[in-house]
Order: C-alpha cells, then structure tokens, then sequence
C-alpha cells in the first residue's frame, strides 16, 4: 500500500510539472534536475517511507579528514534539515539523503522536500567546489590520528566509522 502511495504521489507530481515520470518495480524513480544532478528516489520496505538521494561531488585525497568530518559532523547538527551525509569509499563521493515517511507522504509534501533537497544540494555542491579548490572547512575537533592517508574523518570517542557509510 504504501510503495501504491509513492507511485501515486510521484504520478501526480510528474503531472503538475508536466512530465511521465515512471516507478519501476524496484520502487525507485530517477529526476534528472536541470541536466546538473540526478535525484534518486525509492521507496523503503523498513523505513515505510521514500528515500531521496543524491551525490554531492567526489572528495579529494587533500583535505580528505576535513570534510569527512564536516559532513559527519552535519549528521548531527540541528541545521542539517533532517539529512544525512555518507560517504561511498569506492566512488569517493559525498551522499547526501532525506526521507520522507509513508505518514506524510502527498504531493504538496514531497514537492516541499524537493525544494529544498534542491537547495541544500545546490549549498552542498558550492562548498564541494570550493574543497576541491583548497578551501577547506575548519573547527576546533581532534583527530584520532594525524596521518593524511587514513580513510576515517571519525572525531577522538565519537561514532564507529560504518556511520558515515551508505
């Protein structure tokens, strides 16, 4: 039934913006938004509800630490508009995520996400830019470790590394 209400809401959203967009079997549905990023929606049989998804930019070797930890670091943060940012060790890209449960699911709802799932992607995407250009985000967190090669972005005493994985 509720994999039905996602099928309907994204029907219904294709309509308005005058577009077929289709739900596969899978439950998944791909928006391509102004031919700059891809928005990858599917429905979760244990969340009851749809998962927005979407690859923010390919983090690079300098500054890695940095802005691992700045994303993990937005997990947690009253500011993050309920999302969660991963990180994919073999593409070596940024994910970020919302979800929208079954409970809320109509199109004036999922239309609101979008937005600013939009939104923050667009943010997210400047900042990326501007880390793969040498800017990279500062705070005050110790490292468990000082060297540059370790795949972990992980604050001393704070979550276990399958955290910021997807």
């Amino acid at each position: 039934m509720s994999r039905d209400l996602m099928v309907q809401v994204i029907d219904d959203f294709g309509r308005e913006i005058g577009a077929q967009l289709e739900v596969d079997n899978e439950a998944y549905c791909c928006l391509a938004v102004d031919d700059t990023f891809q928005i990858h929606l599917k429905f979760n049989e244990h969340f009851d509800g749809m998962i927005f998804y979407t690859e923010i930019g390919e983090v690079p070797h300098v500054g890695k630490k940095e802005i691992l930890r700045h994303y993990v670091m937005q997990n947690g943060s009253i500011d993050s508009d309920n999302l969660t940012f991963s990180f994919d060790t073999e593409s070596k890209q940024i994910g970020m995520a919302r979800a929208l449960p079954t409970a809320f699911m109509n199109v004036d709802n999922f239309k609101k996400i979008l937005e600013k799932f939009i939104g923050r992607y667009q943010k997210e995407h400047e900042d990326m830019e501007k880390f793969l250009q040498g800017e990279l985000p500062k705070d005050d967190i110790q490292f468990t470790s000082n060297d540059e090669d370790v795949d972990e972005a992980m604050p001393t005493g704070i979550m276990d590394q399958q955290f910021i994985k997807m």
